[in-house]
């Protein structure tokens, strides 16, 4: 099980999961596209809204990940090396027994990230 909530103020996203539902989106990254529906939450605050689905694709023109919101859509597209590095990441903190923590992805603190990207927060869904 997978949501994704958005934050129209400030862009932010955060991708949430049971560690099983992060760990298969993890996998499912290392291909060359695919897609996902996500659980919709009622009641999303402190975010605005809850996404209905993520889409991604690689692209061998490029050396980062973009992490984008359209519409109702998260799409992130990017270099195979820069979609495994989120995908190692994703699947390292599903990994975690704390469930408690959470985990920023972001262009400034994580190279393989474009800087138009949205700020990504990964947590486990509460």
């Amino acid at each position: 099980m997978l949501q994704v909530l958005y934050s129209g103020k400030t862009s932010e996203l955060e991708l949430s999961g049971t560690p099983q539902g992060l760990l298969a989106l993890g996998q499912l990254l290392r291909g060359m596209a695919g897609s996902c529906e996500l659980s919709e939450n009622q009641d999303p605050f402190p975010y605005e809204r809850s996404l209905s689905g993520i889409a991604f694709r690689e692209d061998p023109e490029r050396d980062t990940a973009s992490i984008l919101t359209e519409d109702q859509i998260l799409r992130i597209q990017g270099g195979r090396a820069a979609l495994d590095l989120l995908a190692d990441n994703i699947e390292d903190f599903a990994s975690d027994a704390d469930m408690s923590h959470h985990h920023h992805v972001e262009s400034s603190t994580c190279d393989y990230i474009a800087p138009e990207s949205d700020p990504l927060v990964i947590a486990f869904m509460r």
